[in-house]
């Protein structure tokens, strides 16, 4: 087939495609235009080396980098060919490569459907066409790789600026992963630091989701613990290629990171050389200052941590101030639980106590503090707010305890669980002395009411519902914490946040246990101190029993000498005068004052008696008796000689009554004494009630006697006189 163009005007038609502002493949796909108008092929093709074959036809052209002119078709001189390249195998065609001994950049390939031989002049102008476009190729190359070059260190730069413009660990890591991930035009990456605790790698960033694959965790502690980096592209049977760039971060010759990127984005998808390269320069550069930033990160979050136990600290000495100011047990809980509410505080919303009670084995509600409603939190911690001074001031300006009408307070106190309570939180905080933070379950029907097995409205080891008092009450996280005496468990202490719904952390219980353990000590002291004035008063007591005992029994030895020099002159005085009375039957007006002294004797002779049968100290006669039987002749003898026209007796007797147990002649005397004073009290005018009433107490059954009248009482003064012996408020006759 013959030529027909002019040699120059191709050439100056491809020059012109080459030295064009067009992009590379725009002016490889004109100048291949250009060939195939100017020779009249049906095929005018650039063949890249990632598009040969593997042991293909034009893979032996490339590596034998010669010309190759094809005039017409045959086997021989073409050899075996792919099944993908029969479609170029035809009549005749040429291959050009394009590269120089060092590198090979494509095959320029022209086909004709016909036979076609090549002139002199046609080979030597696709010669000159083909280095034309090799230029054109490797001008192409250079630009992109001065545009990477410009592109490195414009990201090297960036590195190194925020390298020395920030110490915020965070920003730094942040900003190398994103600056990797653009420079490498990688698809994702993983950036881990070893936490210095816990000698863990931890992912710091990650940009998709290689690092919940195990090979990228395998890759990364081989790279962290060998030191060495690494370069993998992988190609597994089945599996889409991966390609792995991991480096270590090193600092003092020890590491602490490694970063590793994953894909380019680019076509093929498989990191070089050079990204390795340029990726261990990154990271050597960035190192040192990823070092300093983590130390500057780990001296701040010190200092932040030193500062909240200062904090704590200070807390803790304010609030033993304010336990110290008092001895008073209530006092103590008080300050404590308000302590644990305040928001200089501990900051729980609300708080409970309870106290274990050796003797019965049980747990008993001793005081709640906390707000009875949202609406009243609110108001609390606004008022709060706005005072100002110590907090042991603030504390111990609250008013002392008295019987608080709070729901909660009165529920807490009507609590008692147990100790061996199965399945209780609060049991099991005392029985095993430790701590419990318990989570609000989470359910699509909201928060459910748990009750412990007993039926107590806190025990749950889910939830607890104390101060929820309506139809449907929910339930909300707590924690409880044992309250600590000398050694041992005194008693529970349980905190919640029901209004702000603020989570319990750990942190916030270790505050609580520590500022519990100095509260447990100042109760456990109250206690004792209580104890040491109960002993105190039962010693004053038994010294006042001591020294009344004494004084009576002085008394009674000093009546019995008493009644004895009156009772021998009184038997001679009774004696005549009865002689007398018997002489002077017949002088009536005589016989007036004999009965009277015989009367007098009588009486004194009885007052004897009584004396001598208190100070002689008979022991009773316990015998059951009915209470009624006994008023009724406590009435007869108190009756006898009172001033009772106008007294009224109301008697309230009841069928059935149990029986007494006494001394007969005991009980008379002592109910007819009281009722014989009651007829005086009222001068003769006035209402007499005695009532006898059947209770029961403790699962045992009482009997209640009530003498009353409408006179003028006793004067207190006088009240803690009158079981004394011979005390009277009568005056001397």
């Amino acid at each position: 087939m013959a030529v027909n163009f002019d040699p120059y005007d191709l050439l100056k038609s491809i020059l012109t495609a080459s030295t064009s502002s067009l992009s590379s493949e725009a002016k490889l796909d004109r100048m291949l235009r250009i060939l195939s108008e100017g020779f009249g092929s049906e095929r005018s093709l650039f063949l890249r080396p990632e598009k040969l074959g593997e042991n293909g036809f034009f893979s032996r052209v490339a590596s034998e980098k010669k010309p190759l002119w094809v005039e017409e078709e045959s086997s021989s001189t073409i050899g075996e060919v792919l099944p993908e390249e029969k479609e170029l195998v035809l009549p005749s065609f040429a291959c050009i490569p394009l590269g120089e001994d060092d590198s090979f950049l494509g095959i320029l390939y022209i086909g004709f459907s016909m036979p076609h031989r090549f002139s002199p002049r046609e080979t030597e102008l696709l010669l000159l066409a083909a280095k034309e476009m090799e230029g054109a190729i490797r001008s192409n190359l250079l630009h992109l790789k001065t545009e990477q070059t410009l592109s490195e260190s414009a990201a090297l730069y960036e590195i190194g600026k925020a390298a020395t413009s920030t110490l915020k660990l965070e920003t730094l890591l942040q900003s190398i992963m994103e600056t990797g991930l653009k420079t490498l035009t990688a698809k994702g990456g993983v950036l881990r630091v070893e936490n210095r605790k816990t000698k863990a790698l931890e992912v710091m960033f990650s940009v998709g989701v290689y690092h919940e694959d195990p090979l990228d965790e395998r890759i990364a502690q081989r790279v962290f613990h060998s030191q060495t980096p690494l370069h993998l592209n992988h190609q597994g049977e089945g599996k889409a290629p991966l390609s792995v760039l991991s480096v270590p971060f090193l600092a003092k010759g020890k590491s602490f990171g490694t970063l590793t990127f994953y894909d380019k984005k680019t076509n093929p998808s498989t990191f070089d050389n050079r990204d390795f390269q340029l990726l261990l320069t990154l990271a050597n550069q960035m190192a040192c200052a990823v070092e300093n930033a983590r130390v500057h990160y780990e001296t701040s979050e010190m200092a932040k941590e030193h500062e909240k136990r200062l904090n704590q600290l200070s807390i803790l000495w304010e609030l033993s101030k304010a336990l110290l100011t008092t001895v008073n047990f209530e006092r103590i809980v008080q300050v404590m639980l308000t302590a644990i509410t305040v928001g200089d505080g501990l900051k729980f919303n609300r708080a409970m106590l309870f106290m274990v009670n050796e003797k019965e084995g049980v747990l008993e509600g001793t005081m709640a503090v906390g707000p009875e409603s949202a609406e009243d939190a609110g108001r609390i911690w606004s008022a709060l707010s706005r005072r100002k001074g110590l907090l042991s001031d603030l504390i111990s300006q609250i008013s002392p305890p008295q019987n608080s009408t709070s729901t909660l307070n009165a529920t807490v106190k009507g609590i008692q669980i147990p100790l061996e309570q199965e399945g209780c939180i609060l049991s099991r905080t005392v029985l095993e002395g430790r701590t419990f933070n318990t989570d609000s379950p989470d359910s699509p029907d909201g928060w459910l009411r748990i009750h412990c097995g007993k039926g107590c409205p806190i025990g749950s080891e889910v939830a607890c519902d104390v101060g929820e008092y309506n139809q449907n009450p929910k339930t909300y996280s707590y924690a409880t914490v044992p309250l600590w005496g000398k050694g041992k468990v005194i008693g529970v202490i349980l905190v919640d946040n029901l209004y702000n719904h603020k989570p319990i952390r750990e942190e916030d219980i270790q505050f609580l246990t520590m500022f519990t353990n100095q509260a447990g000590l100042a109760i456990e002291n109250s206690i004792l101190y209580r104890n040491l004035e109960e002993v105190h008063r039962e010693l004053r007591e038994t010294q006042a029993f001591l020294v009344q005992h004494e004084k009576m029994a002085a008394l009674g030895a000093l009546t019995t000498n008493i009644a004895h020099e009156i009772r021998n002159p009184l038997v001679s005085i009774g004696g005549f005068a009865r002689r007398l009375d018997r002489n002077t039957l017949d002088e009536p007006h005589k016989k007036k004052y004999t009965e009277t002294i015989m009367k007098e004797v009588s009486r004194l002779e009885k007052i004897i008696d009584d004396v001598e049968h208190y100070t002689r100290g008979e022991a009773p006669v316990f015998k059951e008796w009915d209470p009624r039987a006994v008023l009724e002749e406590s009435l007869s003898i108190a009756e006898r000689g009172a001033d009772k026209k106008e007294i009224e007796l109301v008697k309230a007797f009841p069928e059935e009554i149990p029986k007494i147990k006494g001394d007969y002649h005991q009980l008379t005397q002592a109910f007819s004494n009281l009722i014989s004073n009651a007829y005086q009290a009222m001068n003769g005018k006035g209402t007499l009630s005695v009532r006898i009433q059947s209770i029961s107490k403790n699962k045992a059954s009482f009997v209640r006697i009530e003498i009353e009248d409408t006179g003028s009482g006793i004067d207190p003064e006088n009240l803690q006189n009158i079981f004394n012996p011979f005390y009277s408020t009568k005056e001397a006759r």
